[in-house]
Order: C-alpha cells, then sequence, then structure tokens
C-alpha cells in the first residue's frame, strides 16, 4: 500500500505529522486497521534523539506492533538505580519487585535506530511515509478534510489529522495552547561516552541517577560500549553560566561518582543541551485533530516516561481515531475519553516528578519502606505500569504523604547535598 495514492486528488483517512515513536506508532495501529494513512516526517531518519531508556511496561505495546524481535539487539534493562554523588548509597529499584504482574525488563535503546525500526515499521503496516517533509500549514475551513500545506508548495488532505510533531507542537504552539509548567522550569545538558566504567551481568543495562546538589545526572549504559550521560537541573542553578562543554566537564569532575565512572571514557559526541522544556497542552483533542506524545506534553526526563506516554498515548489515539472515521463524527467530543485518559496520566507522573525535585522526596526514595508494600508501588510506577490501579494509586498518595511529613519530621536520614541546595526547594 505504501507510496501507492495519486496525492493529487485523494484525501486520506489521518494524516500523521511527525515520525518519532509516537506518530509512528499511531500510523502502524491505523494502517494495520485498514486505514489510508499519511506520515509526514520533516526530517530523514536515522537522526539523533535523546530519551533512551525504555520501560517494562511499554514492551507489550511492541509485541502487538510486530517489532519485538527487532528491539533484542538492544541492552536489556532490570531496574533503575538511584545514588547518591559520592557514590556511598544506592538504592536499586528492580522491576521484577513491583506489586503489578507484567514485563520485569526493558531496553536501553539508540534513538536514531530505535525510531527507525518503528518508522519503518509503520511503512510495513502499509502507511505511506514521507520524510524530508515540513508541513507549513493547516487548513480547517472545509467541513469534510483539513488541507495541509507543505514546503515546497505541495498540498495533501485527510479527513484526520494526528499531530506528533514532538516538542514543537504544531498545533498547540499556533493555538496558543501550549502552558509551561514553571515549578519544573528546568536545563539539560548531555552527550554519549565511550569507555565508560559499567556492571556486569543483569545490572549492566541499569540507569542510574545520581543526585546532585544541582539536579541529578542520568547515566545509560547502551549497547557497543557507550554509555549517554546527562545533568538535569534548575535552570536558576547556572546563575547566569552557559550549560555547554566547560560547563559539563566541570560538573562532572566535581561529582565523584561519575569522575570514577568516566574516568576511563572518551566524549564521543557533541555535547547538546535544552531547556525549560516542561508543558502541557491546554485541550489535547478538537474537531478533527488531535496531539499525541510530546507534541501534547512533556513532563521531565527522570522517570523515562517519554516513549512510554508517546507510545502509549498513541495505541488510544489510534483506538479513538478508529471509532471516529467509522461513525463519521471527528468532533472534539469523539475524543473525550483519550483526553481524559491523557491528562489523568500525565497528571501521576507530574506530581511524582515534582515530588522528585523536594530533598524530603528523594530521601525516603533513597530509604524505601516495605511497610504496605509501598517500595514495590514505586517500582511499579518506575516501570509505567499501575497508573490506572487502585492498589498502585493509593500507595503512591500514601508514599507522598510520607515525603510530606518527612520534610518535617526527618522520618529518614537527610541527604545533606540535597539539603544544603535551596535550589531544589520549593
Amino acid at each position: 500500500m505504501a507510496g501507492s495514492y495519486d496525492t493529487r486528488t485523494l484525501v486520506y483517512d489521518t494524516a500523521i505529522i511527525g515520525g518519532g515513536p509516537a506518530g509512528s506508532t499511531a500510523a502502524a495501529r491505523l494502517a494495520q486497521r485498514g486505514h489510508r494513512v499519511l506520515l509526514l516526517e520533516k526530517e530523514q531518519f536515522p537522526r539523533f534523539h535523546i530519551g533512551e531508556s525504555l520501560l517494562p511496561c511499554t514492551m507489550p505495546l511492541f509485541e502487538e506492533l510486530g517489532v519485538a524481535a527487532e528491539l533484542t539487539r538492544f541492552l536489556p534493562k532490570h531496574a533503575a538505580e538511584f545514588v547518591t554523588a559520592d557514590g556511598a548509597l544506592s538504592r536499586r529499584y528492580a522491576f521484577a519487585d513491583g506489586i503489578v504482574p507484567g514485563p520485569t525488563s526493558a531496553y536501553e535503546v539508540d534513538r536514531a535506530e530505535f525510531d527507525s525500526v518503528l518508522l519503518n515499521n509503520a511503512a510495513r503496516s502499509g502507511a505511506e511515509v514521507r520524510q524530508g517533509v515540513e508541513v507549513t500549514k493547516l487548513s480547517f475551513d472545509r467541513a469534510d478534510r483539513v488541507e495541509i500545506d507543505l514546503r515546497g508548495g505541495d498540498q495533501v488532505a485527510a479527513r484526520m489529522v494526528i499531530d506528533a510533531s514532538g516538542q514543537g507542537s504544531l498545533i498547540a504552539s499556533r493555538r496558543g495552547l501550549r502552558e509551561m509548567d514553571h515549578g519544573l522550569k528546568n536545563f539539560a545538558v548531555f552527550s554519549h561516552f565511550e569507555g565508560a566504567r559499567r556492571a556486569q551481568g543483569r545490572r549492566e543495562g541499569d540507569i542510574s541517577v545520581v543526585l546532585v546538589p544541582e539536579g541529578w545526572w542520568w547515566v545509560i549504559p547502551l549497547r557497543n560500549d557507550r554509555t549517554s550521560v546527562g545533568l538535569v537541573g534548575p535552570a536558576r542553578k547556572l546563575a547566569g553560566r552557559k550549560p555547554d562543554a566547560a560547563y559539563f566537564e566541570e560538573r562532572i569532575a566535581n561529582t565523584p561518582y561519575l569522575r570514577e565512572r568516566l574516568a576511563n571514557a572518551r566524549r564521543v559526541a557533541p555535547v547538546r543541551t535544552i531547556s525549560d522544556y516542561s508543558y502541557v497542552s491546554r485541550s489535547f483533542a478538537g474537531d478533527r485533530w488531535l496531539l499525541v506524545g510530546d507534541a501534547a506534553a512533556f513532563i521531565d526526563p527522570v522517570f523515562s516516561t517519554g516513549v512510554h506516554l508517546g507510545t502509549s498515548g498513541a495505541f488510544r489515539a489510534a483506538d479513538a481515531v478508529d471509532r471516529a472515521l467509522a461513525r463519521g463524527d471527528l468532533g472534539r467530543g469523539a475524543f473525550r475519553e483519550y483526553e481524559r485518559w491523557l491528562r489523568r496520566t500525565v497528571g501521576t507522573y507530574r506530581d511524582f516528578v515534582h515530588g522528585w525535585y523536594q530533598p524530603e522526596f528523594a530521601e525516603v526514595m533513597m530509604h524505601p519502606s516495605d511497610r504496605l508494600e509501598l517500595r514495590q508501588a514505586v517500582t511499579s510506577l518506575l516501570a509505567g505500569h499501575g497508573t490506572e490501579q487502585f492498589g498502585v494509586a493509593w500507595r503512591i498518595f500514601v508514599f507522598r504523604a510520607v515525603t510530606r511529613a518527612n520534610k518535617r519530621w526527618a522520618l529518614t536520614p537527610r541527604l545533606a547535598g540535597r539539603r544544603d541546595s535551596t535550589a531544589l526547594e520549593g
């Protein structure tokens, strides 16, 4: 089917803007159900992208997409480790210890390759995939279709548009729907290394989250001896400095745990930075349009939820669009259930992330309790399981109450480096 349509006369059932995990997943699902799907991606794949750590809860979705076997080339991930800057204290949350049944491992992936796997699968599933094509304008003036202008003068049309354009968020930005999260006004600076020290065996693929006064580091082992390393923290902690290569290397040198792991490593990629990136759209859908993935919301990289929210959201979005197309009703009301689910899910993780940046929260994470299975519930949430299950929800509510109480009554040992940094409080 791919490439078989005459776009001069054809009105596609759905046009999808963006070929990342959310867009490719939605395209594959709708094409598998017999819909005429056009996916428009402005870049040429493979291309670099950050966000290499997947969650176990997403693995069944990749099975349904038919790409699970292709993911076995990547490094397995069985746990998340939280560690202090000096390496003296660490806590490992093994996904097998959660209270929700399901997959107990995921993968650490090279996003350029991983995203290409999903994009190629969309084409194999029957979607028409065009790369190097940029959408410049969407017109909703006609009652029966959306007209889509492309750079260079071409135009296509579709009954429905799914915006999966990532943090650029074509529809949300042009309609003024994006609301920045000023409580998460952070920056991230990151790069890749070869030769970094890593664990062996089942622990080799563990993601390490390193607590430092200015925020936290991710350390993500990838295959072929490559390691992704990045620092995230409040933008005001920069105090006017530019988060460039010099700043990046300075902060590594001032973090004993990282200094040791990278002692024999060499940087093999540019130092990149992004800032002020946490946001949510006021609306996730409208008449003949719907937002999915980062085009709808982006929270924070700390719990690796980006690909999970993108792919799980794409499944639900595709289901909603499939039903709407069948009924011939593409008004916003047809996507109300999808909007409710996404807002609830984003809210759950956003509350948890906001807690993470409070020192009393990190202290409880580093000294978890098995009482009431609180540690196990947190483990399930870290795996992406149970955001809609009462057994997890009430335990997370209790966990958050414990962290708030810890601020006043010192229920756990204090983490001096975090407590001394007022940048993380409030």
